[in-house]
């Protein structure tokens, strides 16, 4: 899907080697386009982060079951009492 385009890219790089300012346009488009993706495939790691955050609250929870009196009785399960 994408290597077609980037290859026209680094074509268009290599033949506008010596016009300095054609090869800042095609250089600035592209990072354009970089970004433009970027954009729209947030929600793409949205798995990843809520993946994250529940690792890091489970690690919280099992640090501080290991101290006693840091967690509420309700906030323990019942065979953890």
């Amino acid at each position: 899907m994408f290597r077609p385009q980037i290859q026209r890219f680094i074509a268009d790089l290599f033949s506008q080697a010596d016009d300095i300012n054609r090869f800042k346009l095609t250089l600035r488009d592209f990072l354009i386009q970089l970004k433009e993706f970027a954009g729209d495939n947030a929600d793409l790691f949205a798995e990843d982060r809520e993946k994250a955050a529940q690792d890091a609250k489970d690690q919280e929870r099992s640090r501080a079951m290991k101290i006693g009196g840091l967690l509420k009785p309700s906030e323990m399960d019942d065979d953890e009492l």
